[in-house]
């Protein structure tokens, strides 16, 4: 059994066993984050569709995205991302290759990345 404290449910886990979330798992007695690297949301978007079009109106934002969630929201315009237990994955990557990605953004005239966090 491994607990995972990382928000206030803290689960208790059995050997394999994830948690509310979705996301951490109990592997070999160690809480590990099962989506690492894994990306279910990735688009380019106007700002003016985020709550941040008072910063940069008129620009496009990258927005990347996992799935799974600590809480269960039914009115989250990320719900059915949220809730997912990996189906839903686009694409694997690294934090690196993902910088890598925003700076060449950045130079294109793309301003903002917003990492799209479901825990709360």
């Amino acid at each position: 059994m491994a607990r995972c404290d990382l928000c206030p449910h803290h689960c208790v886990l059995k050997e394999g066993q994830t948690g509310f979330c979705h996301q951490r798992m109990n592997k070999e007695g160690s809480i590990v984050l099962k989506d690492y690297g894994a990306i279910t949301s990735l688009s380019l978007d106007p700002i003016e569709k985020k709550p941040l079009y008072h910063f940069y109106p008129e620009t496009q934002m990258l927005s990347v995205g996992s799935y799974g969630c600590n809480m269960k929201c039914p009115f989250c315009q990320n719900y059915t991302i949220s809730q997912d237990r990996g189906s839903s994955i686009q694409v694997h990557t690294t934090p690196k290759k993902l910088v890598e990605v925003a700076l060449d953004l950045k130079k294109k005239g793309i301003l903002v990345l917003r990492l799209l966090i479901m825990n709360h």
